[in-house]
C-alpha cells in the first residue's frame, strides 16, 4: 500500500487538481503523488472533525489514517461520476470510522479492571457522537474559509493583509488606519479587495473540493 498518511505531511499544493480529475487519477492505488495531494488537501478538515469530538490527539491520528486507508480501498473501485459529492462520502468514512473506533475502545474497555475502566469509560462518554453530522458540516465552514483565507492573503500586500485581519478582529476602520498610517478611504478599499477575492476564493474551492 502507499504511504497514504506520512506522504500527506506536505504544505497544501498551490493548485488544486479538480475533484473530477484528481478522484480519476487516485483510482490507481500506486500513484502515490495523486493519493499524497488528496490526503494533504483534505487531512486537515478530517483530523479537525475528529479531533472537537474530544478525541485525543494520538487516538485523533490513528483515526484519521483508517479513514484515508478506507477511502485508499474504496475509491479505485468507484467511478468518479457516481461521486456526485465528495465531502459526503469523506464526512460518512470519517463518521463510521469514528464510531468503530468507539465501539472497539468500549468493547477493550470492557475487560480492563475496574480502576482502568472507569477512566476509559469517562473518555469515551466524552466523544460527541451524537453531534456527528453537525461538526462535520460546521468543520468544513472553518476548513473552506481557513483555507481561502491563505491562498488570498497570498495575493496581496502585507497591508492589505494587515488591514483585513485587523478588521477581523473587530478593530474600528479609524484605529486600523491611525496604526497602519493608511487614509480612511485606503482601508476600506483593502479590506473590501480582500473580502471580494475571499468570497470568491471560498466559492471556488466549494466547486474544487465538495
Amino acid at each position: 500500500m502507499v504511504r497514504i498518511y506520512y506522504e500527506a505531511e506536505r504544505e497544501m499544493p498551490d493548485t488544486y487538481a479538480t475533484r473530477k480529475t484528481l478522484l480519476q487519477r487516485v483510482r490507481n492505488q500506486h500513484d502515490e503523488q495523486s493519493w499524497a495531494e488528496l490526503v494533504s488537501v483534505y487531512r486537515k478538515y478530517v483530523y479537525a472533525v475528529i479531533r472537537s469530538m474530544n478525541i485525543s490527539e494520538h487516538d485523533a491520528d490513528d483515526i484519521c489514517q483508517q479513514v484515508f486507508i478506507k477511502l485508499w480501498n474504496k475509491l479505485p473501485g468507484m467511478d468518479p461520476d457516481e461521486i456526485t459529492r465528495f465531502r459526503s462520502l469523506l464526512g460518512r468514512i470519517t463518521k463510521h470510522s469514528t464510531i468503530d473506533f468507539v465501539r472497539k475502545r468500549s468493547i477493550a474497555a470492557e475487560k480492563l479492571q475496574q480502576a482502568a475502566l472507569d477512566e476509559t469509560m469517562e473518555y469515551i462518554r466524552a466523544i460527541q457522537l451524537p453531534e456527528i453530522e453537525k461538526i462535520l458540516a460546521d468543520r468544513w465552514e472553518i476548513f473552506l474559509t481557513n483555507q481561502a483565507l491563505e491562498n488570498v492573503e497570498a495575493q496581496f500586500s502585507g497591508q492589505a493583509v494587515a488591514v483585513f485581519r485587523m478588521s477581523l478582529n473587530g478593530l474600528d476602520v479609524k484605529v486600523i488606519a491611525e496604526e497602519l498610517g493608511l487614509e480612511l478611504n485606503s482601508v476600506y478599499r483593502l479590506r473590501a479587495r480582500v473580502k471580494n477575492h475571499l468570497v470568491c476564493e471560498i466559492q471556488h474551492l466549494r466547486e474544487e473540493l465538495e
